[in-house]
């Protein structure tokens, strides 16, 4: 009977080994080049590769609008995560989505923006996301917390979007 509780033990800890489960995994650190690929990919052939699970805002679509990435660690914790955006005339940049990575799903779009919502990298790495209802803004104050894979709202911050250096497609 002790001889079968260990061997059933031992298979638990293989398995969950072996799932992924038994804490956190690594992160590879060219996590993102897949993701980078196919935005690259969709602004040099007009978004014929468009994929219905990553719908693409019609601001990323504008050819007069300068695109391009941002790899930055939100929350400190050794990891990057991408920022996908754009200037356009006014000079602010603007990102439309932010991926992460996940443990059990890999490149993950955690936050996705345009026709209307904008999302702004302000110091302190938090995020701002203005929220447009007709003539009625909205502003949110979000920062990343990679433990739980959530942005947690701040009450009462403000902070003005910085103009960040993006890489180009």
């Amino acid at each position: 009977m002790k001889r079968i509780s260990s061997c059933i033990v031992m298979l638990a800890v293989m398995a969950l080994a072996l799932t992924g489960c038994s804490g956190r995994s690594e992160i590879p650190s060219d996590w993102y080049n897949e993701t980078l690929e196919y935005y690259s990919d969709g602004f040099e052939d007009g978004w014929s590769n468009e994929r219905g699970d990553l719908n693409i805002a019609d601001e990323m679509k504008d050819e007069d609008n300068k695109f391009g990435y941002l790899l930055r660690d939100l929350d400190g914790d050794g990891s990057v995560e991408v920022l996908i955006g754009y200037m356009d005339a006014t000079d602010i940049t603007r990102f439309i989505d932010v991926f992460i990575w996940h443990r059990d799903m890999g490149s993950f779009r955690i936050l996705h923006a345009g026709d209307g919502y904008y999302i702004y990298l302000c110091e302190n790495n938090i995020l701002r996301m203005d929220k447009w209802y007709g003539s009625k803004t909205t502003t949110d104050y979000m920062k990343y917390d990679s433990s739980d894979n959530s942005f947690r709202i701040l009450d009462d911050e403000t902070a003005e979007p910085q103009n960040c250096g993006l890489t180009a497609f």
